[in-house]
């Protein structure tokens, strides 16, 4: 080791404090590399391992296929496995009390097909032999029936027939037009109990509850269903791949799946003639080639990816931003040991040389660190999530903890280019540098004496302490840019994430509407009937586990003369000349008096002053088709009315509107506006026409002409408030559902994603944070001689925390001014990519992330140089001037 590195090492020993900052800045931005990579790829691997074990693992499913053809599936080079299933039809099952859904419906599973086709076994085991089947658990809490482990059955199955054509699982029940013919008795085992199977195979409208029993596959006849999982070159162009298999044109194929078509004559030869000639029915599982193809097609989510992507640039520019700030101030003090070097024979060659070597040393230890911080935040989050979903989702949905060496690599080369990168710019810099100019350390001052004049209020309200504090901004405005950029910085990257995560929650309300309610009712009924059912409604809160409930109801509300909004406008300039000839529609929603109550509070309107006005949500979901002929979601604003605006329009009553007649009874009905909401009262999601919420105490409106009718229950225990509310409500025409496993799904997921997107955000906050406290703190240290010096001639501590207070100004005013502007860029360019998606949602302005940030920095900037400060006070004077290893 030559003695300028031994130099190196015993100054990374001497300025202790230093290093460590200089260490744990890489650290940190490696950390975050680390974390945001290897959560991605933990979070991926974690929804397939899901999608396979409830859903299946399987690609493609094709319906109706001949044994012969078997041959043809298995030698495919572009397909992995092959599972087989066949059908061996309906049967009635006494004692089933679900109107819709009459029938058992019984598949025989091989081995192989059991253990990877999606059957959750929930007690019991597998069937070994053709005279064991399992149970799906639905057929218990939806169906009526009971039946349990060791339990023996009788099924006599055949062919369902509606009206001559033969049916299946995706036609609805339809009584007095079907039947069961060819039917074969055969006894069964009861040997487990399983989850309720995937809406693939078995949809919410399916007539029949699907029981599983085994198949030894060279019992298997013609009419199979094989479930393929293609291979990674299958996949990859896996509508080519299907159309091959069912023997049609690739090109056609993929046009109509894309829906792509140059006219609709040529779009329809193409349908007719893949329809015409293809060999099997096919069904996609399309999660799962979504989630193992990277996310390729889907356009949903192509608007939310490219956001990530943009949020994922500006956390990378952010990491290696701090790498270098951190690396940058300890390099740059040491120009004047660089400028000793030079003076006692060390070259430029050596002094580059000695600068990149403690660059490597700073690697070898900061990289290795960060990637290790950023494993153990993972593993760390993942287990915090796990908890949170375990209790949101009684089912369970496990995160998996997968180290990925990608992401690792990645990380590793990233961090190490860019301290290279950073001590390139240093070395160049103090390799050029005079011995002389390099001792005196005076080489960044370079203001001429009649720009250091200071204004007369900076004198006024700050002292001499305030004057000094401007001056040495003015002569050091090195020092000074790198801690105002780096607090720029962070600026940016909080705004940025925070308009990431509004518009990813934008995308959530519309894919995952979470419900306040696990059970529903709905019913139609005229004027009596209403009023007969009106008295049960009230006993549903001595119903067991009912924790609360409402009641709602609903008609058409005609305007003759809408008042748009300049936005809807915008999108359609000729609505007025396309009114329809009874007005524009909208959903007149009455709710009980508890609803209307916490619906008005959470909108900020007064229920009490307000219980005869009405409540408008503006925002709808518009569909429309745009230049490049893709259909696409936006939000709009669709009416133009404010608070305390009268509408008025008309109802349209229930009788004459029901019997068909084409000039129905209306009652004229004037509202007015309490207050305008995007939120959107219980039961609805994505509304589709402008919403007017009333209450019942509203005597304008007559409830009794409504005409759909819903109640929603919030239970504790769903099932058994389910069987109760059948039992309250049999003198009546209601459809009970019981959507309680629905609701804890959708719940676990947004809890999941809001987990990530929260705790997102706190590690950036966390990186801008230590990074805003490493340059100040380390800004504050290296002026530790020119304090003590200060101090020394006299300065007072008033003095002192004066000229800290004008210091802070000028930091948090000029990062405000810079990084303000620029992250609210930031913020619509997220928007804009977004857009690109499926779904559009309107710019919400950041004004309170803009707060947020604003607040957070002056107090920060405050208490760190305050801190700083506070450390140094207790230090020797003397000895402080004297030091030259601070």
């Amino acid at each position: 080791m030559n003695l300028l590195n031994k130099l190196t090492i015993k100054n990374l020993k001497l300025n202790k404090k230093r290093t460590i900052v200089t260490i744990i800045g890489i650290m940190l931005s490696v950390a975050l590399i680390t974390a945001v990579s290897s959560m991605f790829f933990s979070v991926k691997t974690s929804f397939i391992n899901y999608e396979k074990k409830h859903g299946g693992d399987y690609h493609f499913l094709f319906e109706e296929v001949s044994k012969k053809d078997f041959n043809q599936f298995e030698l495919n080079k572009k397909i992995e496995t092959v599972n087989y299933v066949y059908n061996y039809g309906y049967a009635l099952l006494e004692g089933i009390t679900n109107e819709y859904k009459p029938y058992i419906y019984v598949k025989g599973y091989t081995t192989e097909s059991l253990n990877s086709l999606g059957v959750v076994l929930l007690e019991g085991e597998l069937p070994k032999n053709e005279n064991e089947i399992l149970v799906p658990s639905h057929l218990k809490y939806n169906g009526g029936v009971e039946l349990e482990i060791g339990d023996k059955i009788t099924l006599n199955m055949g062919t369902r027939v509606i009206d001559g054509v033969e049916g299946n699982q995706n036609n609805p029940f339809q009584p007095d037009m079907e039947e069961i013919i060819n039917t074969t008795t055969k006894s069964y085992k009861v040997v487990g109990l399983i989850e309720r199977p995937d809406i693939k195979i078995e949809p919410y409208t399916a007539p029949g509850y699907t029981m599983i029993t085994y198949i030894d596959e060279k019992n298997i006849g013609d009419g199979a269903e094989v479930y393929v999982r293609y291979t990674k070159a299958g996949l990859k162009d896996y509508h080519r791949t299907t159309a091959n298999i069912l023997g049609v044109n690739p090109e056609y194929y993929y046009e109509l799946k894309n829906l792509i078509a140059d006219d609709i004559e040529n779009y329809e030869f193409k349908l007719k003639e893949v329809y015409d000639n293809k060999k099997y029915t096919e069904q996609q599982n399309y999660d799962l080639i979504i989630l193992e193809n990277n996310f390729v097609g889907d356009d949903r989510i192509v608007g939310l990816g490219l956001a990530a992507i943009v949020v994922v640039i500006v956390i990378i520019f952010t990491s290696v931003f701090c790498i270098k700030n951190s690396f940058d101030i300890s390099i740059t003090e040491k120009i004047r040991q660089y400028g000793m070097l030079s003076s006692v024979g060390a070259t430029r060659k050596q002094i580059k040389k000695n600068v990149y070597y403690e660059a490597l040393l700073l690697s070898v230890i900061g990289i290795p660190l960060g990637i290790l911080l950023g494993l153990i935040a993972t593993f760390i989050l993942i287990h915090i999530s796990n908890y949170f979903l375990t209790m949101a989702f009684n089912e369970g949905f496990d995160l998996i903890f997968e180290i990925s060496l990608l992401s690792i690599l990645f990380s590793i080369i990233l961090g190490f280019v860019t301290i290279i990168l950073s001590a390139r710019k240093s070395a160049k810099r103090a390799s050029k540098i005079s011995p002389i100019v390099a001792i005196r350390n005076n080489e960044d001052i370079k203001v001429k004496n009649n720009k250091l004049k200071s204004p007369k209020l900076i004198k006024k309200l700050f002292g001499i302490g305030g004057v000094i504090s401007y001056k040495n901004l003015k002569r050091s405005k090195k020092k000074y840019r790198t801690t105002v950029v780096s607090i720029v910085v962070s600026i940016i990257v909080y705004l940025a994430v925070t308009g990431f995560i509004n518009v990813a929650f934008s995308f959530l309300k519309f894919e995952l509407p979470t419900d306040e309610y696990n059970i529903s009712i709905n019913y139609m009924a005229d004027k009596e009937e209403n009023a007969n059912i009106y008295e049960t409604i009230q006993n549903i809160s001595n119903v067991s586990n009912v924790e609360n409930y409402s009641y709602t109801s609903y008609t058409d509300y005609r305007i003759s003369n809408p008042k748009y909004s300049e936005e809807y406008l915008k999108a359609y300039p000729n609505r007025y000349e396309n009114v329809s000839i009874y007005g524009e529609r909208l959903d007149l929603v009455i709710v009980s008096k508890n609803e209307f109550e916490r619906f008005a509070r959470s909108v900020g309107v007064n229920p009490i002053e307000n219980k005869m006005n009405g409540i408008l949500v503006n925002t709808i979901y518009d569909y429309y088709t745009d230049k490049n002929n893709k259909d696409k979601i936006r939000e709009l604003d669709m009416l133009g009315y404010q608070k305390g605006d009268i509408i008025t329009g008309n109802v349209l009553l229930y009788d004459t509107y029901m019997t068909g007649d084409e000039d129905p009874d209306e009652v004229s009905l004037n509202i007015k506006i309490a207050g305008t909401t995007n939120k959107v009262p219980i039961g609805y999601s994505n509304p589709y026409h402008p919403i007017i919420v009333l209450s019942e105490e509203n005597t304008n409106v007559v409830i009794n002409e409504t005409r759909q009718k819903d109640i929603f229950i919030s239970s504790s225990n769903a099932d058994k408030t389910y069987d109760e509310l059948k039992e309250l409500f049999i003198d009546h025409e209601v459809h009970i559902f019981n959507m309680d496993e629905e609701v804890r799904t959708m719940k676990s997921v947004y809890t999941l994603i809001a987990i990530f997107l929260y705790g997102f955000i706190t590690v950036v906050a966390l990186i801008g944070i230590t990074n805003i406290f490493n340059t100040i703190t380390t800004n504050m240290n290296l002026r530790q001689r020119e304090f003590a010096t200060l101090k020394s001639i006299g300065m007072t501590n008033d003095e002192f925390n004066r000229m800290i207070r004008l210091e802070t100004f000028f930091y948090c005013g000029k990062s405000l001014m810079i990084g303000l502007p620029i992250g609210i860029i930031c913020t619509y360019i997220i928007y804009r990519l977004f857009s690109e998606g499926e779904l559009i949602v309107k710019y919400v302005f950041p004004w309170s992330a803009i707060i947020v940030v604003c607040l957070i920095l002056f107090i920060l900037i405050f208490a760190i140089m305050k801190y700083s400060l506070n450390k140094i006070k207790k230090q020797n004077t003397i000895e402080t001037i004297r030091n030259e290893n601070i």
